[in-house]
């Protein structure tokens, strides 16, 4: 099934989310719209990827970049004459709260094991090179990061709070991949939300003058909607409970004489195939 992505409300408040990380290059898994728990992610995404454990509810995951503002250059006859586009660099901060070998090698960059199992912190840390996935979860809906090449180690130090959990904050340098510096969806929402994109079947009549009052027939026409005659809105837009109808006034358009457009509806879930019309003026 291909992914859902729904327009209506697409606000995202993430209460829970997950991190995994793979070897580099890793391709970006299919996930499932019902995002459940970390079972059903650990299932989807396959071997390769490991989840990077538990991450600070406190802190979060924090998105950052570095690098200078956008200018505007001008001349005395044009002070806007172009903008400057300075490279950036991204970076997401991690705070890991699990304290275990593999949240070590990640903060200390690199490292062994000692004989009685503990780490062995080196003396010249390295960074390691990861894809890096990103599911923020809020409810039934989603969003997913993913990033081919990116690079982690520790950035602040650590803090042992008797009063709260104790987190090593990882960086991670976002490098880029093949096709971009990564991929982020939209709002997704699992199979259990229908999507009930409009239809558009009939327009009465075809040709009025503007400020007549013409209707719109077709199927999930809700409110909110915009109804569109080619580039102009349409103005006083009234719908029926049963989303079957639509009266709209036709707009005054700039051009003179008759005006032929395209007419379509637009709502928080899709918008309509177009229909022929005519705006007639003397």
């Amino acid at each position: 099934m291909a992914p859902t992505y729904l327009t209506k409300d697409p606000v995202l408040v993430p209460n829970t989310g997950y991190v995994f990380v793979a070897p580099e290059g890793t391709p970006k898994p299919v996930l499932p719209l019902d995002i459940l728990n970390l079972r059903t992610l650990r299932e989807s995404v396959g071997s390769a990827w490991a989840s990077i454990g538990n991450t600070s509810l406190e802190n979060g995951i924090v998105h950052e970049s570095e690098g200078d503002d956008a200018e505007v250059l001008g001349t005395w006859q044009n002070p806007a004459l172009r903008t400057t586009n300075p490279p950036k660099i991204y970076t997401v901060t991690l705070s890991l709260a699990d304290f275990g070998l593999e949240t070590y090698k990640l903060y200390y960059g690199g490292g062994g094991v000692a004989a009685d199992g503990s780490f062995i912190i080196p003396s010249v840390p390295s960074s390691t090179t990861k894809a890096m996935l990103i599911v923020a979860v809020d409810g039934d809906r989603h969003v997913v990061e993913y990033y081919e090449r990116v690079s982690l180690i520790g950035s602040d130090g650590v803090t042992y709070d008797p009063a709260a959990l104790s987190e090593m904050p990882v960086k991670a340098t976002i490098l880029g991949g093949a096709a971009g510096l990564g991929e982020i969806s939209p709002v997704m929402w699992g199979s259990s939300v229908e999507i009930t994109p409009p239809t558009l079947t009939t327009l009465t009549p075809a040709t009025a003058a503007p400020g007549a009052t013409i209707q719109l027939t077709g199927t999930n026409l809700d409110a909110p909607l915009t109804v569109w005659f080619g580039v102009y809105e349409g103005t006083g837009v009234t719908t029926t409970p049963t989303g079957t109808q639509v009266t709209v006034t036709v707009p005054t358009p700039i051009e003179t004489g008759t005006v032929s457009v395209d007419v379509r509806v637009e709502t928080n879930f899709g918008e309509t195939s177009s229909k022929p019309f005519s705006i007639t003026q003397s």
